[in-house]
């Protein structure tokens, strides 16, 4: 009896080496050397009075003027708050003074009149840029936060966006320039009625309608030449570009490659400039070329430093068959990013790639490897996870362990 019971110890204990081994499961020694590129974060809530925890983003940012913040889902509190403290930290301790996020440009520049000037509704501004995403608590108490903070300090902050999934708002604010000062109106009823008689989809317009539509545009834009206002002539001709790209989408490829322009342009005419964008992991991501953080990359290099987003369990606000409300996310499964950095039990972390990267040791050869790792966005039905290399899509990545749904401002 007791050599029976000594060979089924024996051959667990072999099952789990084995298993171990073949990169199922860290093994101890791999556990310990992770541990020397982790940094340990006290909490995700942004109204946290101690930030000693996140003096380590200093060194990490270093003289870098853009930063990439991602997200592995649409819908998770936990990575709000902990982007929103971040971006907190960043903007009173590291001087960046624009924060800009996966939204449509002309309806997200909007919220300027409320952090900045105290008008307007939040609540109406957030709804106006369309997606359920940003209509939560979460993003509300930050915005919330930005108007106290320009209330307060000569570091102003602009909020901008960078996305041009509708040209809605931008030909709303170039129409309201011509009624400001009295043009004829014939240009923008063609380009409404155009833009509306060839609703596109989700394809691209055809070309013979684009060609009809940059004509238009380029009649409308030497009006710019009238406007005295800096401000006002330059957000004027960028609506112009935003009505320019929306037509020509027609995949996340132009997609993201006019998300990167648009950040490019913040940056460009906001000098001098510190920008924060938020989006997705796969939009920051510097290994996808298809990638808006690809092409951010390419043109700053060191200048931009991204952090991707990851969580171990729980669920998330997502939109799934047409129906927004909280899903359980897959628990991440063995062999997984998400797995392998659970098995450290420490709840919340900065691992830093970078430096496992240059290291090059063979104990942290998992983290060189496309292996799992979860890519969610606004809702995934069948399996949430996609083999990635997560250092070389991220400079550093955020760990939390768990995950719960964020908190929108009104039922769908």
């Amino acid at each position: 009896m007791k050599i029976r019971f000594f060979l089924i110890i024996l051959f667990m204990f072999s099952f789990y080496s084995i298993r171990a081994q073949n990169g199922n499961e860290l093994t101890n020694e791999q556990k310990q050397y992770i541990t020397k590129f982790i940094y340990p974060i006290s909490t995700y809530e942004p109204s946290t009075s101690n930030n000693d925890d996140l003096e380590v983003l200093s060194k990490f940012i270093g003289n870098s003027d853009i930063v990439g913040l991602g997200e592995s889902t649409h819908g998770s509190s936990e990575v709000y708050k902990m982007k929103y403290r971040i971006s907190q930290y960043l903007i009173k301790d590291l001087d960046f003074n624009i924060f800009s996020l996966e939204a449509n440009m002309p309806e997200s520049y909007l919220m300027n009149n409320y952090i900045s000037k105290n008008i307007d509704s939040p609540k109406d501004i957030l709804r106006g840029m369309y997606f359920w995403l940003w209509q939560t608590q979460e993003t509300l108490n930050f915005v919330k936060w930005l108007k106290i903070h320009n209330e307060n300090t000569n570091n102003k902050i602009l909020f901008d966006g960078f996305d041009m999934q509708y040209y809605f708002g931008a030909l709303k604010q170039v129409r309201d320039v011509y009624n400001a000062n009295n043009y004829p109106l014939d240009d923008i009823n063609s380009l409404i009625k155009i833009l509306k008689d060839n609703k596109r989809g989700q394809k691209k317009y055809k070309n013979k309608i684009q060609k009809t539509v940059n004509l238009l545009l380029d009649k409308v834009s030497q009006k710019a030449s009238q406007i005295k206002d800096e401000e006002s002539k330059k957000r004027f001709l960028q609506n112009i570009t935003i009505i320019r790209q929306h037509i020509k989408v027609g995949s996340s490829v132009t997609r993201d490659k006019f998300m990167a322009e648009n950040v490019d342009w913040i940056k460009q005419n906001y000098n001098p400039s510190k920008v924060i964008v938020s989006a997705h992991n796969f939009h920051v991501s510097k290994e996808n070329s298809l990638s808006m953080g690809y092409h951010i990359n390419q043109k700053y290099q060191n200048n931009y430093v991204n952090f991707g987003f990851a969580f171990f369990e729980g669920n998330y606000t997502a939109s799934i068959d047409r129906k927004i409300g909280t899903f359980t996310s897959q628990t991440a499964p063995i062999g997984s990013v998400e797995y392998n950095l659970n098995s450290l039990n420490l709840p919340y972390f900065i691992l830093d790639l970078k430096a496992i990267k240059k290291d090059n040791n063979e104990l942290g050869n998992w983290v060189l490897k496309k292996i799992p790792f979860r890519k969610t966005g606004s809702g995934t039905k069948n399996d949430e996870f996609r083999k990635t290399n997560i250092a070389d899509s991220f400079d550093y990545l955020i760990f939390i362990n768990k995950s719960s749904h964020s908190n929108l401002l009104r039922e769908y």
